[in-house]
């Protein structure tokens, strides 16, 4: 629930985002006081390839926030960012070389981090700061809708832990659900040279999509993307529905019944919990 906005100003300031999750978040912390849009804000589209358009140029020169996941998932914002001469008004999330991912131990980085539900709790707090300093007169009214608004992701956080997937595994066709998976305590045996093919747009090699299929026929659940569905991940699934592994999906983006970020990630957490239930 937002603070009563009867005495915030409207600030003329608009904000961008690579994907509809983060102009999801920061409405919730902002309401109508700043201007808001996506660059990708529909399931039928892969962020990872997506290509920006003139009008998308034009809406970064204009911005004065531009949000980037970071982390190499949606480079298309940075080089936007960086042609205009923005990158003062930046705000990438997954900062370089500083990012370290928790998930996997070795080079590969799981960069989906709106899946990591502790994560975008942090990041709405640190956002109502940085708005906060661009427009001080609606400092308290988004440090306090972000407080609510990380409570609640903070309860999605809890409730998805409670699952309790311990001993249980699973193997991703792309990474976007790891987070949110790992945290309710599946063991992940998806290799890593497989993730990090998929994340650059290849299909694997021979070897690795033979260990895919065998793994199939061993796991508890599938996590699928449909957004980023190739034929070597239509047939892994194939393979998983054959050996009675629980099949799971998992967007990239908003869909389009989801009422906003709170209600898609509660939705997902149902997913695994029905999952939890048919596995058992």
């Amino acid at each position: 629930m937002q603070a009563d906005d009867a005495a915030v100003e409207d600030t003329g300031l608009t904000v961008v985002a690579s994907i509809d999750v983060y102009t999801d978040l920061v409405q919730g912390i902002a309401g109508d006081t700043v201007e808001v849009d996506p660059m990708v804000d529909s399931t039928a589209v892969d962020p990872h390839s997506y290509e920006a358009t003139p009008q998308d140029r034009l809406a970064v020169e204009n911005a004065d926030v531009i949000i980037a996941n970071g982390g190499g998932y949606d480079a298309f914002m940075t080089l936007l960012a960086s042609s205009a001469d923005k990158e003062e008004q930046l705000y990438q999330l997954i900062p370089g070389e500083n990012w370290h991912s928790h998930e996997f131990d070795g080079t590969w980085e799981n960069e989906h981090i709106w899946y990591d539900l502790d994560r975008m709790s942090e990041f709405v707090l640190d956002f109502a700061d940085h708005l906060g300093e661009l427009a001080p007169e609606n400092a308290e009214f988004y440090t306090e809708n972000a407080q609510a608004l990380a409570g609640d992701i903070d309860d999605l956080a809890e409730r998805n832990r409670q699952l309790d997937a311990e001993g249980l595994n699973y193997f991703a066709t792309e990474a976007v659900s790891g987070f949110l998976l790992d945290d309710t305590g599946f063991d992940n045996v998806t290799p890593l040279e497989f993730l990090n093919a998929v994340e650059h747009g290849d299909d694997v090699s021979p070897r690795l999509y033979s260990e895919a299929l065998d793994l199939a026929e061993e796991i508890d659940l599938l996590s699928f993307n449909p957004q980023t569905e190739t034929q070597q991940a239509a047939r892994i699934r194939d393979a998983a529905e054959d050996a009675d592994a629980v099949v799971v999906e998992f967007t990239e983006t908003l869909p389009e019944d989801a009422d906003g970020f709170l209600d898609w990630m509660d939705a997902n957490i149902d997913i695994v919990e029905d999952a939890l239930q048919e596995i058992r």
